[in-house]
């Protein structure tokens, strides 16, 4: 837990995020990285090009019915428009962003 800064205080000034539950129709999209698109191991930098957006669906909000919108959690979709970062709790590579599920634009079949 972090503390308060210049203080003695052993009391934690917020507690850790432990976990990421999407509100109301919220989908927990978790994306791909410019390497793994690429299939490279090479460092291509952070910047993504607006259509070059990929992800698994991670979770769901409690008011999104998944039988209405074709995905579901584990699927790999192509995502369109930015979400709403969210803690790297966990400290993996990939972001993990929130977004309405209109900004889901298809499921992609892995081999």
């Amino acid at each position: 837990m972090s503390k308060i800064i210049g203080s003695d205080n052993d009391e934690p000034l917020v507690p850790f995020v432990k976990a990421i539950k999407p509100c109301g129709s919220q989908v927990l999209v978790e994306l791909l990285t410019q390497q793994e698109l690429l299939n490279t191991r090479f460092s291509v930098g952070n910047k993504r090009d607006a259509g070059e957006y990929q992800g698994y669906i991670r979770a769901f909000g409690p008011s999104l019915k998944k039988e209405d919108w074709g995905f579901d959690v584990g699927d790999r979709v192509v995502v369109s428009g930015g979400g709403v970062p969210t803690p790297n709790y966990d400290k993996i590579e990939r972001e993990r962003v929130l977004m309405e599920p209109h900004s889901i634009k298809a499921v992609l079949e892995e081999e």
